[in-house]
């Protein structure tokens, strides 16, 4: 049965219009997709030195938008709160075929000679974790303890850090309506106990490439049992990517 030209239009039409919803909606999914890219950066602790003063961390994974292998590795002074020297080391690897282990070997094949120097060679122990995965918990407050008696797990007086972040002035040519955001962290010893101040911003630094939020992410310590001066906050770091947000970290030292 041949169809009619009224018939054949009105299937021509009901076509395009069906069409111009497919790609609409698609259209709607790339922008969405787009405004919620980046990349999250895993992490891993490289440990501390015998005397507890001096901490090691990576930071790994893909760039968003070039899909290039990275890692990053930070060595701290934790008794000045700084890098120290020869630190970070850096490895971009531009080819995205490669693997992120190629990027993470021959970043540590590079640091090596460092965590020798520094004697870094402990390795350590995590305290308490929240990864961005963690559904429920407070990504800006984490509790941990140190152990009493190994044995049984009988644990000593408990520690609680609480995150809190502001608006910062914009140094640095953000140009995020002028403003990036700035943190500080406290840490008090039980509930009842009376916040003390760990760190505050003063400044956002450059190297945070235009911070715009922050939460806790994981402690560490040279040892379970409070054997060292020091202990780590791993604060992650969300900030403006190529494509979206993304997360990295830094390492804030917490005096025990």
């Amino acid at each position: 049965m041949m169809r009619t030209p009224i018939r054949l239009f009105t299937n021509i039409l009901q076509t395009s219009v069906i069409w111009r919803f497919v790609l609409a909606v698609f259209g709607i999914f790339l922008m969405t997709a787009s405004s919620f890219a980046g990349d999250v950066a895993e992490f891993r602790s490289h440990g501390f030195s015998e005397n507890g003063r001096y901490f090691a961390f990576e930071e790994f994974g893909r760039q968003d938008g070039s899909g290039f292998a990275y890692s990053n590795i930070y060595l701290i002074d934790l008794e000045k709160d700084q890098w120290l020297e020869g630190s970070p080391v850096r490895v971009l690897i531009k080819d995205e075929t490669q693997p992120v282990l190629a990027a993470r070997i021959k970043a540590f094949s590079e640091v090596s000679p460092l965590l020798q120097r520094y004697n870094i060679a402990i390795s350590g122990a995590l305290l308490a974790a929240n990864p961005v995965t963690e559904r429920g918990a407070d990504p800006m407050s984490l509790s941990f303890s140190f152990l009493k008696v190994p044995i049984l797990g009988q644990q000593g007086k408990a520690y609680i850090l609480q995150l809190w972040q502001e608006d910062a002035q914009d140094f640095h040519g953000c140009n995020q309506n002028g403003r990036v955001m700035g943190f500080g962290l406290d840490m008090k010893q039980g509930e009842a106990g009376d916040p003390l101040e760990i760190y505050e911003d003063k400044e956002v630094p450059k190297s945070r490439n235009c911070p715009i939020s922050y939460r806790l992410i994981a402690v560490y310590a040279s040892s379970r049992y409070n054997r060292s001066d020091y202990a780590v906050a791993l604060i992650g770091v969300y900030q403006r990517g190529f494509e979206g947000p993304s997360l990295r970290y830094i390492a804030v030292p917490i005096k025990l």
